[in-house]
């Protein structure tokens, strides 16, 4: 038991520490190049980095017990990191000699490697998948029902922001819009782009979460992955979300990853399908990409305030719920151990 304890104490330090160094040293390259380029390749760091988490998992996954994994799921995972690898290679490179053309390379390889992916989970040979909780029809009417849940989240928030920021009407009305085209966008998504969602809800809500709600158990295991993966976005926030008050979007980052990750770590307890946390993360960047609430945001502190309270309201309520009140066990981390 307690050597087990270690084991899993061993395996959490070492992913924060890979992830930080390799989300760190990237973000240096970031602070050097973005004043020199524009936005849209300021965008490609943000999208590489989606792809850290996962990466660090998979290197620490395939270090620490090759010899338990299915040589399928091995080769899905030289695929993923081949296609890191890459990424990072035609945005370290691209940045100087190549800047108007990165976003289409990188979107080109997440694409063809989204698609080639998902041809080897759909296929799932020897059930190898399960592993990782990428089994596409593992409980899909729980998936079906959350994201349903989530979605009317998204509507509330819009009109709680509407309140906020005293453009009510247009808010709704932006927020039916992108309901309008979201099953299309969402089936596009998955399909042709949810690599990169993968990206991080492996790292944080398949490897990270279990480890952490083994040792604290399921409620304060959530909460403490959320200021984790909060800080991991300090150097977006300081050069794309919000460079003028770089601060204050770091702090709304760490409570918003906090809130938001209590319904994610529901969601991915309540299916133990991976695609379900992918399929909110992927609603999530699409309906804040939509309004315009991504980038270049300017807050005040009453604004930071406001943010916060707002997503305390939706998410915080979930941390109650049944799922969280189970006895959590070692089967938590049966994947993993």
């Amino acid at each position: 038991m307690k050597t087990n304890s270690i084991k899993i104490k061993n395996e959490i330090l070492m992913f924060v520490s890979v992830n930080f160094i390799i989300t760190f040293s990237m973000g240096i390259v970031m602070f050097f190049v973005y004043k020199y380029i524009d936005k849209a390749a300021i965008s490609d760091f943000a999208l590489v980095q989606m792809f850290y988490p996962a990466l660090t998992a998979v290197i620490l996954m395939i270090n620490n017990e090759k010899n338990n994994i299915d040589r399928n799921l091995i080769y899905f995972f030289k695929i993923y990191i081949v296609l890191c690898i890459l990424s990072m290679i035609v945005l370290l490179t691209g940045v100087s000699d190549f800047p108007q053309y990165i976003s289409k390379i990188l979107y080109g390889l997440i694409c063809a490697f989204s698609i080639a992916a998902f041809y080897l989970i759909f296929n799932n040979r020897n059930n190898c998948f399960e592993k990782i909780g990428m089994v596409l029809q593992k409980n899909f009417k729980n998936v079906f029902i959350l994201c349903l849940i989530f979605i009317g989240i998204e509507f509330v928030i819009a009109i709680l922001n509407g309140f906020i920021y005293g453009n009510f009407i247009e808010n709704v009305e932006k927020s039916i819009k992108l309901l309008e085209f979201l099953p299309f966008n969402l089936l596009l998504g998955i399909l042709i782009s949810f690599i990169s969602f993968f990206g991080e809800e492996f790292g944080w809500r398949g490897y990270l979460q279990p480890r952490l709600q083994v040792l604290f158990g399921k409620k304060l295991g959530v909460i403490i992955l959320g200021p984790i993966w909060g800080l991991w976005h300090l150097p977006l926030c300081f050069m794309l979300y919000s460079p003028k008050t770089p601060v204050y979007c770091l702090i709304f980052h760490i409570f918003y990853c906090t809130f938001i990750g209590i319904f994610l770590g529901l969601v991915y307890m309540k299916t133990g399908n991976l695609w379900s946390t992918i399929i909110v993360h992927l609603i999530n960047n699409y309906m804040a990409s939509g309004s315009g609430n991504a980038n270049n945001i300017v807050f005040t502190p009453e604004i930071l305030i406001l943010n916060i309270a707002v997503c305390g309201i939706v998410f915080l309520p979930f941390i109650f719920t049944k799922e969280y009140r189970k006895k959590s066990s070692r089967r938590t981390c049966e994947f993993y151990s």
